[in-house]
């Protein structure tokens, strides 16, 4: 039974054709220079999550994609940033993290630590 943080973004590529990038980690500084440096947009990122893992159950769902503003001054619908974060607790995670190299299946999908992205 391990804990560990997913990251989950489904974003529209091209011609209607999706993306889903995922980013499963353990480390809580890794986990912030992730959602740092992700790029969102309300208006073709379709979701955008953090899940805490505990005891390999899932335990917390965070809707990223709610933190982020399609109403910035001078936004021409094109501007990506990365969620706010501000009043959003990222809880720390309890038992043995997951250790890196170590499969996780999430939605039937077999998962490593480190980042994953799948076409649909």
């Amino acid at each position: 039974m391990y804990s560990w943080y997913v990251v989950r973004r489904t974003s529209m590529v091209n011609n209607n054709d999706t993306a889903t990038d995922w980013f499963v980690l353990s480390d809580h500084a890794d986990l912030l220079r992730v959602l740092d440096t992700l790029d969102v947009n309300p208006s073709w990122t379709d979701s955008c999550a953090l899940q805490v893992y505990r005891d390999s159950r899932l335990d917390v769902s965070i809707d990223l994609l709610a933190t982020v503003s399609d109403d910035d001054e001078g936004d021409d619908g094109d501007d990506f940033c990365p969620p706010d974060l501000t009043g959003v607790t990222i809880p720390a995670l309890d038992g043995t993290p997951l250790p890196p190299g170590h499969p996780v299946i999430l939605d039937g999908t077999p998962l490593h630590y480190g980042s994953s992205t799948f076409y649909n």
